[in-house]
């Protein structure tokens, strides 16, 4: 037992071994090396459907939050931080198609996110203040969400769907004001912001999922090497 007690010490004590990260909401963070427990997690979670992919995401979250031991880190930190963990693992060759990228090419495209934080979407007689979720905030859906999701037939893609972007889009809304009143999204219930989206008229929840691309676009931009983008998934991991 003295044995193993101190081959673990070992282990923890290579643990302890950080890597500096460049990222948007703060200089840089230090990150410990994906353990195989961890790798095993994100690398077996997406097999499970629709479901499985929003679990392999909350996985991917918790892990970051755990490496990094930062708290408040948004989401659009998480595309240079999978990077560098991506980085630790062999090969250094990522495969798309017949295509073989080197993951330190990816890694240089680091730019600092340069889209506005916060943002007001204007409607007739209230006004919607838009945001850049953190993790924390983007786990809290994604739970309740994997949850719903396994009640619906994962056959019904419509459904799915529908359901994802009732959860997709709030995450996005920091408050809803009107009058001298205001809405806090946070602070309401899951079942109280799908009542919101589904009386918000067409053209304000399509100025949000705008909103929504342009943070999306900078994930992808972040991923493109020569024209071709990579996926952050469980085949990433591997």
């Amino acid at each position: 037992m003295s044995q193993l007690q101190d081959f673990l010490d070992v282990l923890e004590t290579s643990e302890k071994k950080l890597v500096k990260v460049n990222v948007s909401s703060r200089k840089t963070v230090s990150l410990k090396p994906l353990s195989f427990k961890q790798q095993k997690s994100l690398v077996t979670t997406s097999l499970n459907g629709v479901g499985g992919i929003m679990a392999f995401v909350k996985n991917l979250n918790d892990v970051i939050i755990h490496n990094t031991g930062e708290q408040g880190l948004k989401i659009y930190d998480k595309v240079p931080i999978a990077l560098a963990m991506r980085k630790e693992l062999s090969p250094k060759k990522i495969t798309v198609g017949e295509v073989e990228i080197d993951i330190n090419d990816v890694i240089v495209n680091f730019k600092k996110f340069d889209i506005s934080e916060e943002e007001v979407v204007e409607g007739v007689g209230y006004s919607i203040k838009l945001r850049i979720p953190t993790l924390e905030q983007e786990n809290k859906l994604l739970l309740t969400c994997i949850e719903d999701l396994k009640k619906i037939d994962s056959d019904n893609i419509g459904k799915n769907v529908s359901l994802i972007l009732s959860y997709e889009v709030p995450k996005f809304m920091e408050s809803i004001s009107f009058g001298d009143k205001t809405i806090k999204m946070d602070e309401i219930s899951i079942s109280d912001r799908t009542k919101i989206m589904d009386n918000l008229p067409a053209q304000i929840t399509n100025k949000i999922t705008d909103y929504i691309l342009k943070v999306r676009e900078y994930d992808d931009t972040s991923l493109t090497v020569n024209g071709i983008t990579i996926d952050i998934n469980s085949n990433f991991f591997e």
